[in-house]
């Protein structure tokens, strides 16, 4: 149980902002991460894993433009999380189902690359239609007695507009 003023700390910020764990879930975000990157309401919670959703919402793939490239961080960043819980039956049965419902992860995972978190950038558009905002997601890991948890806050670049790059969000 994530402790509520952690969860009022994190509706308070005025970037995009959720708390996860090492399993991907979402277990707080705010409004504002709910308009760029996804309704997590609309969701059950043992839904809301950022992981499942990046692979097989086809709006927040076509909306994140850099979408390979972040995918393949993001994939590598869980990996490491997956060989420190080796043998937990909540990671396996994650990668054989998410194996199944897509290729594009299944030929990610098959990589077997192994990262730790760092700044990344994402550049994502409200709507299949809008242009592109840059933002630089940073992650505060090992939350007050919960090294698991982690913060990531997605903080606008500004004049990033000239690096945008082309749409890789790909099918």
């Amino acid at each position: 149980m994530l402790n509520p003023q952690w969860q009022e700390i994190i509706r308070q910020l005025a970037y995009p902002s959720f708390i996860s764990n090492e399993k991907s879930e979402i277990l707080a975000w705010n409004e504002a991460a709910a308009e760029i990157l996804f309704d997590f309401d609309s969701l059950p919670a043992l839904e809301r894993l950022m992981l499942r959703l990046m692979f097989t919402d086809p709006s927040l793939r076509q909306r994140m433009v850099n979408w390979e490239e972040f995918a393949r961080h993001s994939v590598a960043v869980f990996r490491t999380y997956y060989d420190k819980q080796h043998g937990e039956a909540f990671y396996k049965e994650f990668v054989e189902r998410l194996c199944a419902d897509s290729p594009d992860f299944k030929r990610i995972w098959e990589l077997h690359d192994v990262e730790h978190k760092r700044v990344n950038r994402v550049y994502i558009r409200k709507s299949a239609e809008a242009v592109p905002n840059a933002y630089d997601i940073h992650s505060v890991a090992s939350i007050a007695e919960h090294p698991d948890l982690h913060i990531c806050v997605y903080t606008p670049v500004l004049n990033a507009s000239q690096d945008i790059p082309e749409n890789t969000a790909g099918g």
